[in-house]
């Protein structure tokens, strides 16, 4: 259900109720308001991980002792905490509703298992099936720390396509989504078919050798960016690797061969912002007469 419909129907549900429970209140100034606003105030929720905590009835319960009326904005303010739990129980069943969100999940390194976490809470929170990855950009430094990263996914669903667009960012530690409404054109859905599973590119980020990319690096950031397109690469003028069933990098021997495949490109970033001319490019999901040549796994 549309999340606009859903307020909508509940503050509908509210005023009536306010409306009833007026007529048996002792007179108050503006008592009919304040019924709205602790019905309000028990809906409101706020995310910690993958938890939504009921912030508002603990509010409620803890700060505000009202005197006059008390037992009738109790009644109001349960009312709100009801419609809560009803959004958390429709949250999984509704996989099509748009709204923003953030969340809080603090540092991100490659040197535990919280990127592998990162990209997992990503997964679960978009939750859905047939996502595809369009484009991505992560940043990391030489410590093997995530300092943004970014995505944008499209997913199809029975009557439109639904854009998110994840980011990260390390100062602040929290992770954010914005979801987009897209009609189903013909040329949007002939793109989706073109785009790369995200649960795929997102296996592959998690299998492959970051710890050498970054030891490797004369800069003490690298930037890796993931095109989601599965198309033809010319890579005459850059340094290649081809990216194993387990993560590991194969050196290509180049042969001017045209390459289908999806690809990681990395850029080695200095200090003040500024890239180094060279070029490196990880292909993962290729397919090209050289590989099946040398027998190597696509």
């Amino acid at each position: 259900m549309d999340f606009l419909i859903l307020w909508a129907l509940f503050l509908l549900a509210a005023s009536g109720l306010a409306f009833l429970l007026e007529r048996r209140t002792e007179k108050e100034t503006y008592l009919y308001m304040k019924f709205i606003f602790y019905a309000c105030l028990g809906a409101v929720s706020f995310p910690v991980y993958d938890i939504q905590l009921p912030l508002g009835i603990i509010i409620f319960l803890i700060v505000l002792h009202p005197k006059k009326n008390s037992r009738y904005k109790r009644y109001m303010a349960l009312f709100g905490f009801l419609f809560f739990l009803f959004q958390l129980f429709l949250g999984p069943f509704d996989a099509g509703t748009l709204r923003e969100e953030t969340q809080q999940i603090g540092r991100v390194t490659i040197t535990d298992d919280s990127f592998d976490s990162f990209l997992a809470q990503v997964e679960r929170r978009v939750g859905e099936d047939g996502l595809r990855l369009e484009q991505s950009q992560l940043m990391f430094d030489r410590g093997g720390n995530l300092r943004n990263a970014s995505f944008e996914m499209l997913v199809q669903t029975p009557k439109r396509f639904i854009r998110y667009e994840v980011s990260y960012q390390e100062l602040t530690g929290t992770i954010s989504y914005r979801p987009r409404e897209e009609l189903a054109t013909k040329s949007l859905i002939s793109y989706y078919q073109k785009l790369i599973d995200a649960n795929q590119s997102f296996e592959t980020l998690r299998k492959l050798s970051m710890h050498e990319i970054l030891h490797d690096s004369k800069t003490p950031y690298v930037e890796m960016d993931l095109d989601g397109l599965y198309e033809t690469f010319s890579l005459q003028d850059a340094t290649v690797f081809l990216i194993d069933d387990k993560g590991k990098l194969i050196p290509y021997v180049n042969t001017g061969d045209d390459v289908l495949a999806n690809a990681i490109r990395l850029t080695y970033l200095r200090s003040d912002g500024q890239s180094l001319r060279d070029k490196t490019i990880l292909l993962y999901n290729y397919s090209f007469e050289t590989s099946r040549r040398k027998g190597v796994v696509r």
